[in-house]
């Protein structure tokens, strides 16, 4: 038999509020569910595979790679750095 969370559970499982929650499902994001009668229900299989991509993202976007020695750690010019050109302000003009 399939278990399922409520929007409560989901946002519990998050640590946010149920209305964040329910915002995800307004724009796509999220674990799939299904409305059941007055209910929005999300079946635990779907809420571990949203796990799963966010710890994918979360691999291949968050992890910072190794220092290697012999790298020019903060130069910014070897890494590609440039900076940006200037932006002169002008003062605001009268009406």
């Amino acid at each position: 038999m399939q278990h399922y969370l409520t929007t409560a559970e989901v946002a519990a499982r998050y640590r946010t509020v149920a209305g964040t929650v329910r915002y995800w499902r307004h724009i796509g994001y999220g674990p799939k569910g299904a409305k059941v009668g007055r209910r929005f229900l999300y079946p635990v299989t779907a809420v571990e595979e949203f796990d799963q991509q966010l710890l994918a993202a979360t691999a291949s976007h968050g992890a910072s790679p190794e220092y290697q020695p012999g790298e020019s750690a903060g130069n910014d010019e070897a890494a590609g750095y440039q900076p940006a050109a200037s932006v002169e302000q002008s003062a605001p003009t009268a009406k």
